[in-house]
């Protein structure tokens, strides 16, 4: 009767191990793999402490008059933004559009100034045609 009663008694008995065994694992498994460790980085540290202007084009050179074109720039350590002719209200951004609706053909000029007085300079030309 006693050796009928062990021969029944292992299952319950190995899956009690089994199932501490699981407790442990679980409990300690995080002491083996620490978290790895964030690193933060400043995004815009590529590109210096200097003003540049990253982009400043349109999507469209060519349109008939008081056809509406996407003026788009961005500028990157500028303290403030000056377009010339001033169409529109600019200020420092890293990516930013307008529409514009040329009436002529005209030149544009965006102008950045940083904080230590220094500027960048780009333009482009939207050219009025009749189609």
């Amino acid at each position: 009767m006693v050796s009928k009663a062990i021969r029944i008694m292992w299952v319950p008995v190995v899956l009690s191990f089994l199932y501490m065994g699981w407790i442990m694992w679980q409990r300690y498994a995080g002491d083996f793999f620490p978290p790895p460790t964030r690193v933060e980085r400043d995004p815009l540290a590529a590109y210096g402490t200097s003003v540049k202007i990253l982009q400043f084009y349109t999507t469209k050179h060519t349109v008939k008059a008081g056809e509406t074109v996407v003026v788009c720039y961005g500028a990157v350590n500028a303290k403030s933004l000056r377009l010339d002719p001033p169409v529109e209200p600019v200020w420092p951004a890293l990516s930013r559009c307008f529409n514009l609706k040329p009436s002529k053909t005209t030149r544009f000029t965006l102008t950045a100034e940083g904080a230590d007085h220094k500027t960048a300079s780009e333009s482009l030309e939207i050219i009025t045609a009749d189609h």
